[in-house]
């Protein structure tokens, strides 16, 4: 009997302990609110980013918290984005981001933030009046180290796009200095200092602007059918600062060969388009260098719709995978 108590008394006293050790993360009472609930920054110092969330249960409180938290990157990388946008439109009237080139960079760093905010710890509570704040705080140090291992990654990538010498993969160059210049502003929100040595932006700048002084012409033939895969091939080509002719000497020559069929589709209220493309690229002794080819069959409601969207994920592909028709 006398053992049982003894372990009554251990079993309540380890309890108490445990509680004791509880109590600051989960406190209620307007005598016993903590410091972070009405100002998380002084709470936090400069060991971890915080945020406070508000809600009717905890699950709401530490939710809203989170997203808080989340807002205060986001937020950043939709105006950064946006400078970024602005001053390619100044500075490289010719070598211009398109708009997906700038969205798929706000996904990649969006991709980032969620990486980082995946360290976020909410185990502080507080309830008053029948509210729940939480806190959500992560840790500085550890989210530094995610942000400085991926923007030395995208150092090591421009600097082999500079390295080469290849004009065709400048507009690679630029976007992924705009990915690097998106996660650097993540660091100073973490009152942490840009350490990247990298290729600079005014470096990009002045390689570009030497490739300007020596342009490359690149002469177009298409086959009959061939206009809309023409004049996006020459859009793109131009935007990358290529210089397009129809005739005389040209660095290069590009031919397109192109035919588009519609194909049977035994579903009602549906049809099927299929489009196939090949370029091939040769020198000015007319041998060839490189080639690129495109194939894709689309369903749609109707005809047109499927035709502009085979040619969209055309000019995507275009964009993306030119590089290999070697016009350097």
């Amino acid at each position: 009997m006398i053992r049982w108590n003894l372990l009554l008394i251990a079993l309540f006293i380890v309890g108490c302990s445990s509680a004791s050790k509880r109590l600051p993360e989960q406190t209620s009472g307007r005598e016993h609110r903590p410091l972070w609930v009405n100002d998380p920054l002084e709470f936090c110092k400069d060991e971890f980013l915080c945020a406070v969330g508000e809600g009717s249960s905890f699950y709401l409180a530490e939710s809203e918290a989170r997203k808080n938290l989340a807002k205060i990157f986001k937020v950043q990388v939709s105006g950064t984005t946006e400078v970024n946008e602005q001053s390619s439109s100044l500075s490289s009237a010719e070598m211009m981001e398109s708009s997906g080139v700038t969205q798929d960079i706000y996904s990649s760093n969006l991709e980032t933030v969620d990486e980082v905010l995946e360290g976020v710890v909410t185990s502080k509570k507080h309830e008053e009046d029948g509210a729940i704040f939480s806190l959500a705080q992560l840790d500085k140090r550890v989210a530094g180290k995610i942000l400085k291992a991926k923007i030395s990654d995208l150092d090591a990538q421009i600097d082999q796009a500079f390295s080469s010498n290849r004009r065709s993969l400048l507009p690679q160059a630029f976007e992924l200095h705009s990915k690097k210049s998106g996660l650097a502003t993540y660091l100073t929100i973490l009152g942490m200092p840009n350490f990247s040595r990298g290729v600079s932006k005014q470096e990009l700048l002045k390689k570009k602007a030497e490739f300007d002084a020596n342009p490359i012409y690149i002469l177009i033939e298409a086959n009959k059918g061939s206009e809309f895969i023409e004049q996006t091939v020459a859009g793109e080509l131009s935007t990358l600062g290529y210089k397009i002719v129809k005739k005389g000497k040209a660095n290069f020559k590009l031919s397109i060969t192109s035919n588009s069929r519609r194909e049977y589709l035994n579903v009602k209220g549906f049809e099927r388009y299929n489009m196939y493309v090949k370029l091939l690229s040769s020198d000015q002794a007319g041998e060839a260098i490189g080639n690129l080819t495109f194939d894709q069959t689309q369903n749609g409601r109707s005809l047109s719709q499927i035709k502009s969207m085979v040619l969209s994920n055309f000019r995507q592909y275009f964009s993306e995978n030119f590089q290999a028709l070697e016009l350097d």
